[in-house]
């Protein structure tokens, strides 16, 4: 792979967002696995952004990331209005081929952790018909409930044992973002909260045209789709905009006086 180019990082709403792409990213991601240091990847969007300036824990499960991928077009849009014009929308379901073809391509065993089981039976199936190469060494669906202390020491002993790098987070918004963070440390591979990319693999959802998700009208095809369940999320959209214009506003004023300021966010990251 090609030489690691050096990282930019923006911040919207007090959160570090990387600028960066699908090949920057997957470079990173395999770089980490390399090394064999434990570090997990999160992909943000305007829900998680609110979220983390009303959840500690979720703030801080940002703040020790290795990566945090702006995943949707607002977030982009908001990266390139701060002036990151070489910003890019890195889904977790557009990002995830990059990573399982390098892992197929390097033989680099991956793990997926979360779903329901008949979830993942579907997924194996679709996994070996697309990535006929690709080393499958862990698959676990866990209970709805949170795991004790016991349990996740011994699941953390099972990935482990099983010789992977990459292990893929199927627990949704929140759950898999507080899970990566309290448990990465335990784990020999790099974590990927990735949402809901098991069901698009197993085919039990489809993914909008890409059309619309250049238009920034994902979030409006998936709440089509499932109404009940991200009818909450998606009433923080509004709420998003508002904030975000109000820190535009504040930075546009600062810079006509002059100051220059130092963002929390930023601090004690890996930045140029």
């Amino acid at each position: 792979m090609s030489r690691l180019p050096m990282r930019r990082v923006g911040v919207v709403l007090d959160t570090a967002l990387d600028v960066t792409s699908h090949e920057s990213t997957c470079a990173r991601v395999f770089e980490l696995a390399e090394q064999g240091r434990p570090a997990y990847v999160c992909f943000a969007t305007s829900h998680m952004i609110i979220e983390a300036n009303r959840r500690p824990d979720v703030n801080q499960a940002y703040r020790d990331s290795a990566i945090v991928n702006p995943d949707g077009r607002p977030l982009a849009w908001a990266l390139r209005m701060l002036g990151h014009g070489n910003a890019h929308c890195v889904s977790g379901p557009n990002e995830t081929p990059f990573l399982l073809r390098e892992a197929e391509k390097t033989g680099t065993p991956v793990g997926f952790y979360g779903g329901r089981p008949e979830t993942l039976a579907l997924m194996q199936k679709a996994l070996k018909e697309t990535y006929p190469k690709l080393n499958v060494a862990y698959l676990y669906s866990p209970p709805f409930r949170e795991l004790s202390e016991a349990e996740q020491a011994e699941v953390a002993d099972e990935i482990n044992a099983s010789g992977t790098r990459l292990l893929f987070i199927g627990l949704g918004s929140i759950k898999q973002e507080v899970w990566m963070w309290k448990n990465y440390t335990s784990l020999q591979c790099v974590c990927l909260g990735v949402g809901a990319v098991f069901e698009f693999m197993s085919g039990e959802k489809t993914l909008p045209p890409l059309w619309v998700q250049t238009m920034g009208l994902t979030w409006l095809v998936r709440l089509c789709q499932e109404p009940r369940r991200l009818i909450g999320r998606n009433m923080y959209s509004p709420v998003f905009v508002a904030m975000f214009g109000l820190q535009l506003f504040t930075e546009l004023c600062w810079r006509l006086m002059g100051i220059t300021r130092v963002d929390n966010a930023l601090v004690g990251r890996d930045t140029p």
